[in-house]
């Protein structure tokens, strides 16, 4: 009788199933083996490594996303975010792994609630090393997986926008760029923080729970803390180094108090001064003034801040910002821009007008159209002139000019003095090149 010997049976790999994990999480190995207290969450696996190499797996699959190296996020919740909003979203993932990051910069004036022309490209923190300066790509969102992996998960998620256009490169990720502190507080050039300006600025720096917009789950960021600069320096550090709208922009919130949690009491200058003296040339100084002395509190939005810009840039008279007219059916409204001599009214349309309204005054999207449409009648009714102008009108100058032109908005020779921000001088802050 002949033995009959049983084949070895190749061993397994449980699987993590993707029902236990925690959802509207940032998700790490570690954190869900300590969560754990059992081998039920973790699927069985008796090691953090083990853990690990099967969330990989998932992102090869198409399961989670990979924000930062280790950690991970359901694609929905990525996929579903306003792309302004993901940058957010990968600095709570550096600050998941790292809670004593130091934000400046964009991300800084981002988590203390300032709008910003265009999303940051990267997120931007503090190093005292000079050889770690620079931009630190991230990794990618979807792993390995296949070009069909990718292409499944798109189609499965239909609102996935990137800058309001539909595809692959909703799946990109954004890295992390190191700043060395500015060099007033230095005592050498290739040294972190100098003794005399070490307390100061620990002291200054501010500590503060994560902040997240509405559109995202509180869950993300639970119990999370972190640290940044304080407005003045991010300001002074920044705005120079900004084009002349995004600095604009940034100062027309400050002045009003469009920032933070609540709006808060318009920003005065001498929060600011104390650390202007870290601009190192006199070029960043100039931008900083002359930024700073056209700013007005008067723009309600990133986008009427924009428009303001392009408007004096195309030689156009000054409007007058939110002037109140009162309506035939006794309503009193206020319009964006208002030029009293030709009687003509500039209203910026942005979309975030219109999600505004359902928070605001509880209309949709298509109430607050109609309310739009009777307000502008009203204001038709008094011989007022309406011209609308949109984010298109401003990437293309010539169409604002066209549409101001029409409606007869006078000309002027008033100058910006926008030009030092388009001078080549990159230590001043040159805007660069994006990468």
């Amino acid at each position: 009788m002949t033995a009959q010997t049983t084949p070895p049976q190749t061993p397994q790999t449980p699987q993590t199933p993707q029902r236990n994990l925690p959802r509207n999480r940032l998700l790490r190995a570690k954190d869900l083996w300590d969560a754990s207290g059992s081998s039920e969450l973790t699927g069985g696996f008796l090691e953090v490594d083990d853990i690990g190499r099967r969330l990989s797996a998932m992102v090869d699959a198409g399961q989670l996303l990979r924000v930062q190296r280790g950690v991970y996020l359901e694609p929905s919740i990525w996929l579903q975010t306003a792309p302004w909003e993901r940058h957010l979203i990968v600095a709570a993932a550096v600050n998941l792994q790292s809670p004593s990051t130091r934000f400046c910069r964009a991300t800084a004036l981002v988590m203390h609630g300032f709008g910003l022309l265009r999303p940051p490209e990267a997120v931007t923190v503090r190093t005292a090393r000079n050889d770690a300066v620079g931009l630190h790509p991230g990794t990618a969102l979807t792993g390995r997986a296949s070009a069909s992996t990718i292409q499944r998960l798109l189609h499965a998620h239909p609102e996935a926008l990137d800058g309001g256009a539909h595809g692959p490169a909703a799946l990109r990720t954004l890295g992390t760029r190191r700043h060395q502190y500015p060099r007033a507080f230095r005592d050498k050039l290739r040294e972190g923080l100098g003794q005399e300006w070490d307390k100061p600025y620990q002291s200054a720096l501010v500590r503060q729970r994560f902040p997240i917009p509405e559109s995202l789950p509180a869950a993300l960021v639970a119990g999370m803390w972190t640290w940044l600069e304080p407005i003045g320096l991010v300001l002074a550090d920044t705005v120079p180094r900004m084009s002349f709208a995004e600095a604009v922009a940034v100062l027309d919130a400050y002045r009003a108090g469009r920032f933070g949690a609540q709006a808060e009491p318009g920003g005065a200058l001498s929060a600011v001064e104390p650390w202007l003296s870290l601009v190192a040339s006199a070029r960043g100084r100039e931008r900083w003034k002359v930024a700073w002395e056209f700013s007005e509190a008067g723009a309600e939005s990133v986008g009427e801040s924009w428009a303001r810009v392009r408007i004096a840039e195309l030689g156009f008279t000054a409007p007058e910002l939110q002037r109140r007219f009162l309506l035939p059916h006794g309503v009193t409204c206020r319009t964006d821009f208002y030029w009293e001599d030709p009687g003509v009214v500039g209203e910026f349309d942005g979309l975030q007008k219109y999600r505004a309204s359902m928070t605001l005054s509880g209309l949709d999207p298509a109430q607050a159209v109609i309310a739009e449409k009777e307000r502008e009648d009203g204001l038709r009714s008094l011989g007022v002139r309406v011209v609308r102008f949109t984010w298109a009108d401003l990437q293309d100058s010539t169409r604002l000019q066209r549409l101001l032109s029409n409606a007869g908005v006078p000309r002027s020779a008033r100058s910006t003095g926008a030009d030092v921000f388009y001078r080549d001088n990159r230590r001043a802050g040159r805007p660069r090149r994006a990468r």
